[in-house]
């Protein structure tokens, strides 16, 4: 029993601070709500919170218990080590070729694994006192987690919306998030795509496209444009609609995607 209580209480604590670090992103990126989704359905971040981090848990103890010093300064040290320690793996690739970019990842990546991992630290602290906490703590974070993932919160003001043949047309006072289009195509069929941002001037660039996770199920999407035309070809390999992804961060205006084929061009 006190094994499992021992695992379910550092599982518990890892997924809410997932949660808490969605938070925190949400406030330092200005509530860039595509952007943090992006952080929470990233199966990478998964690995490092779910399974790196709590594995990280018991090394530290473990090398706290060999070095006979549990202050919490040393626990603090660990996990701040470990939490920039992933990122020196990871970006290994980029030492090869420059040594001051691959320094600057792994500090400006570990800006948020330091603070969540200490953050963990601190909870789980406080989560493994009780037998009941690691249920009261982690089932709530896990439901706010599968809502993120299954709703993709946007936050959207005057969103009108119509599809006609061969375009889609958006109309909004206010969009922050990302909205899925799905256009229909047919197996072995050559499509071009263009899409045209009627923004107001203070947008900013904080807009685009986004490769939907089911958009390489039907095919290859291909940038053909020029400039700042936004022109994209795609070869269908399978019939069904097409999912095409936009995102926006406090812009309003309208946006048109239009779809036409050119098999016979």
């Amino acid at each position: 029993m006190h094994k499992l209580h021992n695992i379910s209480s550092r599982m518990a604590t890892a997924f809410l601070t997932m949660v808490l670090t969605y938070i925190a992103y949400l406030l330092y990126s200005g509530f860039h709500l595509s952007e943090a989704y992006d952080l929470v359905s990233n199966p990478f971040i998964w690995l490092i919170f779910i399974v790196y981090l709590v594995v990280c848990s018991y090394v530290n103890e473990w090398v706290a218990r060999k070095l006979d010093d549990n202050a919490k300064r040393t626990f603090v040290s660990l996990y701040m080590i470990s939490a920039m320690f992933i990122w020196v793996l990871v970006y290994i690739p980029l030492a090869m070729s420059s040594m001051a970019v691959y320094l600057y990842m792994i500090f400006y990546s570990s800006l948020f694994t330091v603070f969540a991992f200490l953050l963990f630290y601190f909870i789980e602290r406080i989560v493994r006192r009780s037998k009941r906490r690691p249920f009261g703590v982690g089932v709530p974070a896990i439901i706010i987690l599968i809502i993120i993932m299954t709703w993709n919160p946007a936050i959207k003001s005057g969103f009108s919306e119509t599809y006609d043949q061969g375009q889609y047309e958006v109309t909004f006072d206010q969009f922050n998030g990302e909205e899925t289009v799905h256009i229909p195509v047919e197996s072995g069929q050559d499509y071009e795509l263009r899409v045209e941002w009627g923004l107001a001037d203070d947008s900013g660039n904080n807009y685009g496209l986004k490769r939907h996770s089911a958009t390489s199920n039907y095919g290859n999407l291909d940038y053909i444009g020029e400039n700042e035309d936004w022109l994209y070809q795609f070869e269908a390999t399978d019939s069904g609609d097409l999912p095409i992804k936009y995102h926006g961060h406090n812009i309003s205006g309208s946006i048109v995607i239009t779809w036409k084929n050119v098999s016979d061009n």
